[in-house]
């Protein structure tokens, strides 16, 4: 793959949409909590984060989180929990 392209992918910023997508899919239990924290991790994670619109960022931080357990069958976050941060996110 070209280099130029990897290195434009690599520091592309998700959008709202993006994140609203995969939190809707999550809610239809496509992909797992897990594979949507992975991914939202990847942004938080960095040493330097290049996301400069701050709901965009807020939102990464808690999806980042979103397969944390309460107890061993439940997650930390439910699903109006879920729903919350769509509509957080779509406004």
């Amino acid at each position: 793959m070209n280099q130029l392209y990897c290195k434009l992918v690599k520091n592309r910023q998700p959008t709202k949409e993006e994140i609203i997508d995969k939190l809707k899919m999550i809610l239809q239990e496509e992909p797992t909590r897990e594979k949507v924290a992975d991914w939202a991790s990847e942004y938080v994670m960095k040493d330097k984060p290049n996301i400069s619109d701050e709901i965009v960022w807020g939102i990464l931080q808690i999806v980042s989180g979103i397969d944390l357990k309460d107890s061993p069958d439940e997650y930390l976050h439910v699903e109006q929990d879920i729903i919350d941060w769509i509509n957080k996110c779509s406004n």
